[in-house]
């Protein structure tokens, strides 16, 4: 398998087709949905704050009144006497004004924090890295309460904050603080967080590092070392479908579609696909020229349960493309029978006008102007078909109706002339 995407980035192709129909679908890497895993950086509380890896600078003091006030908070909370312990923490907070201390403050936050009050806490986490800034919990929990109030950018800072002081250097902080970034559009300032954390000098890269630097470098189109990642994802995992699917990605970010379609039929190999990749693998086949490969993964996904009308109008353009006709008219009429609209009736009627089979064309082509009275091209196509047939009034008639549309109005003017003038032909005859 490696050996198959070494050649495909040695050979630099890139399909030149861009169909409308090829669209990214939702080739997400459930990266961000990680981001929930922030809940687990629980808050740091009185037990961390006498642990010397948390400081980089001398703690500041703890004075008698401080422990006493923080003590009794904490005898409140044991109680799960919430109110008292805040009142407590605020009414000591209000008399020192003059000589506040991180502790308490880090202690108040705390306790707004696990009572849900994220907009109350995050001041008081603020006054705590103000008064001691080398307090790594501080800007831990500092960095989820940001996070949880969406504020992305900031959470980055203060997850890495947290991790530049934490003595354990532990590599989730980094990781989490990557993740923010990204969620903040801040791309590069992720960059070096994630390569560091992916070069293995934090320790082995957990596969959701590389994802989320793997994510970085395609929204920045750094596409050699994008390349590289995914080849590292493969290498380490080439049975894990995710990996083909995120190969697909990069491959349809730089529209080369032939290998992204490669790489998600591998993908089907190793795992039951759903209906929005069934259809890309069905578009991308379009895209690189091959409608009937095209077509068996439209029919596919139309043999699916409450399948749109467009599934059907895509699996007949791809029989009308790989000139299958008679397969376009029977999935016409299948479709037609069972959700019938103006679309399907005007695809209808362009096989059956293509096949000559004009009076069934034309009746296709009133079908499709009756469900969408607004559209000039059935009137048009109707004229057509009645002329084709020598039915001159019924040409004159539908080409009338067509001069009310202005991107219709000139061709419907010159085919009635032409009626008028097959009809004066006639009459001097």
């Amino acid at each position: 398998m490696n050996s198959r995407l070494k050649a495909q980035r040695s050979k630099q192709q890139r399909s030149k087709v861009e169909p409308k129909s090829v669209m990214l679908s939702a080739l997400s890497f459930q990266l961000l949905v990680s981001c929930l895993l922030l809940l687990a950086l629980s808050f740091q509380l009185l037990a961390l704050i006498c642990c010397p890896a948390w400081a980089e600078s001398e703690v500041p003091r703890l004075t008698p009144a401080v422990q006493r006030v923080v003590y009794e908070a904490q005898q409140s909370i044991e109680k799960k006497e919430y109110l008292e312990a805040e009142e407590c923490l605020k009414g000591f907070i209000e008399k020192n004004r003059q000589k506040p201390h991180y502790l308490v403050e880090f202690t108040l936050a705390n306790l707004l924090a696990m009572a849900g009050k994220d907009g109350e806490a995050l001041p008081h986490y603020t006054a705590a890295v103000n008064l001691y800034p080398a307090f790594a919990a501080a800007w831990q929990n500092m960095g989820k309460i940001h996070f949880d109030l969406k504020h992305y950018d900031e959470a980055g800072d203060c997850l890495s904050k947290a991790y530049e002081l934490n003595e354990k250097k532990n590599p989730s902080l980094l990781y989490y603080a990557g993740v923010a970034y990204i969620m903040a559009k801040k791309e590069r300032k992720a960059l070096p967080h994630l390569e560091y954390l992916s070069s293995g000098e934090a320790g082995n890269p957990k596969t959701e590092w590389l994802e989320a630097l793997l994510t970085v470098c395609m929204d920045l189109q750094l596409n050699d070392k994008a390349f590289d990642i995914i080849h590292a994802l493969l290498d380490k995992n080439g049975e894990d479908p995710r990996w083909w699917k995120i190969l697909a990605r990069f491959h349809l970010q730089q529209s080369d579609y032939s290998n992204a379609t490669a790489a998600l039929t591998v993908r089907s190999y190793l795992t039951t696909i759903d209906r929005q990749d069934i259809m890309l693998l069905g578009d991308l086949n379009n895209a690189i020229g091959v409608p009937l490969k095209a077509a068996e993964y439209y029919e596919m996904a139309a043999g699916l349960e409450n399948s749109p009308s467009s599934t059907y109008e895509k699996l007949a353009s791809a029989f009308i493309a790989a000139h299958r006709m008679a397969n376009a008219i029977e999935v016409l009429e299948s479709s037609l029978e069972q959700k019938p609209t103006s679309r399907l009736w005007f695809m209808m009627g362009q096989v059956l006008y293509e096949e000559g089979i004009f009076d069934r064309a034309y009746n296709a082509f009133r079908h499709s102007a009756r469900h969408d009275p607004k559209s000039g091209r059935a009137y048009l196509m109707m004229g057509y078909c009645a002329l084709q047939s020598d039915k001159k009034d019924a040409a004159r008639a539908a080409f009338q109706k067509a001069c009310r549309f202005p991107k219709q109005e000139k061709s419907a003017k010159k085919f009635l002339r032409q009626v008028a003038t097959l009809s004066t032909s006639k009459q001097g005859m």
